[in-house]
C-alpha cells in the first residue's frame, strides 16, 4: 500500500502499522523479518516510455497522456559547477523535480510496475520511493525482495543495495 502522496495517508499511518506488526509478532513470541528497500534516485530514473505506458494502462484518456508527455518533450537543464553554469543538455529520463504532477506520476508508475509483486497491506508498505517488505521467515523475505527487485528493474528502476537494510524484530 502506498502511503506517500496519497490523501489521508502519511508516515504516521505507516509507522503505526509497522509498530503494531512488531507488537503482534512479539506478543506471540515470533520473529518479524523486515527489509527496508530504497530505490536509487527513483524520481530521476523513471523512463519516459514507462510513464507513458502506465498512464495508458491505468486508462488515463489519450489527450491527457499526450498533454503530460508534451511537458517532457525537449526538457533541458543546466548544472552549476562552482559559480559557473554548464551548457544546456536534454533530460530524457525522470519526472520533473518540483512539479506538482510528478508525485502523482511516480505513484502511478510504482503502482503499475509492482502489480505482479504485491501481496497486500501488512506485508509491504510504500512511502514515495521507499518500501518496507515483511515476512515470517528470512527465506520468505528474500524471495519477496527478489520479486520486487525484478519488478523494478524490468522497467528501468534500480534498488539501492547500499541503503537497503534488513531488520529482525522479536522479544
Amino acid at each position: 500500500m502506498q502511503f506517500g502522496f496519497m490523501p489521508g495517508k502519511g508516515t504516521i499511518d505507516a509507522v503505526f502499522i509497522l509498530r503494531r506488526m512488531q507488537e503482534e509478532y512479539g506478543a506471540k513470541g515470533k520473529k518479524l523479518y523486515m527489509c527496508f528497500v530504497d530505490l536509487e534516485k527513483a524520481f530521476d530514473r523513471v523512463p519516459r516510455k514507462v510513464m507513458e505506458w502506465v498512464m495508458r494502462k491505468r486508462g488515463i484518456p489519450e489527450t491527457i497522456v499526450r498533454a503530460v508527455m508534451s511537458l517532457y518533450e525537449g526538457a533541458k537543464t543546466r548544472v552549476r559547477v562552482g559559480s559557473e553554469l554548464s551548457e544546456e543538455f536534454e533530460v530524457k529520463v525522470g519526472v520533473h523535480q518540483g512539479s506538482v504532477l510528478s508525485p502523482l506520476i511516480f505513484v502511478v508508475v510504482i503502482d503499475v510496475v509492482t502489480e505482479s509483486a504485491r501481496e497486500g497491506l501488512m506485508r509491504e508498505m510504500l512511502y514515495a520511493d521507499d518500501l518496507i517488505l515483511m515476512d515470517d521467515t528470512m527465506e520468505g523475505l528474500r524471495e519477496k525482495f527478489v520479486k520486487w527487485k525484478k519488478s523494478f528493474e524490468s522497467k528501468g528502476l534500480k534498488v539501492n543495495l547500499g541503503k537497503t537494510k534488513v531488520m529482525v524484530s522479536w522479544t
